[in-house]
């Protein structure tokens, strides 16, 4: 059985989320750090063996309205490089609002109190837990965009 990668794109920080062998169930997988599109590429490249991928998503930025926006275009732009590369279909999805629900689901988590956190001085927010919430951020947008994306059954799957 096979399962479906999904990106969230970003310039620097690509989101990446996975789900089960069924197609049913996604979870959040890892963030790409990237200076440019080829080392996205070669990064998910070594994903799809790893993760028996037969078949990319990436979440496409619509405007409010639900119509393309300029980073649209780049996002297809991505996904016709990364089709070529990789001999797989990518679909599309729309993202609106992903990273604002993922830093909802983010910060939710953050207030629930831990049963077993030990009991200590705070530490005080720092650059590096800045840069980790922002990873953070990313995989869990990309696993709402997978999340919706099976939700839809496909429905948009290059009419988004």
């Amino acid at each position: 059985m096979s399962r479906i990668l999904c990106l969230d794109y970003g310039l620097r920080r690509t989101g990446v989320a996975v789900s089960d062998e069924t197609k049913t169930i996604a979870q959040a997988l890892r963030t790409i750090d990237h200076d440019d599109d080829d080392a996205l590429i070669a990064a998910v490249r070594e994903l799809v063996p790893a993760h028996a991928v037969d078949e990319v998503v990436l979440g496409l930025p619509l405007g409010q309205s639900g119509k393309p926006s300029t980073r649209s275009e780049q996002v297809r732009r991505v996904g016709r490089r990364l089709e070529a590369a990789l001999g797989l279909p990518v679909r599309y999805q729309d993202e609106r609002y992903s990273t604002v629900r993922a830093g909802e689901v983010l910060s939710e988590a953050a207030a629930r109190p831990r049963r077993s956190a030990p009991r200590g001085p705070r530490r005080s927010p720092s650059a590096g837990s800045a840069r980790a919430r922002h990873e953070a951020v990313d995989r869990i947008a990309a696993t709402i965009i997978l999340e919706d994306y099976l939700e839809s059954g496909r429905s948009t799957e290059n009419g988004a």
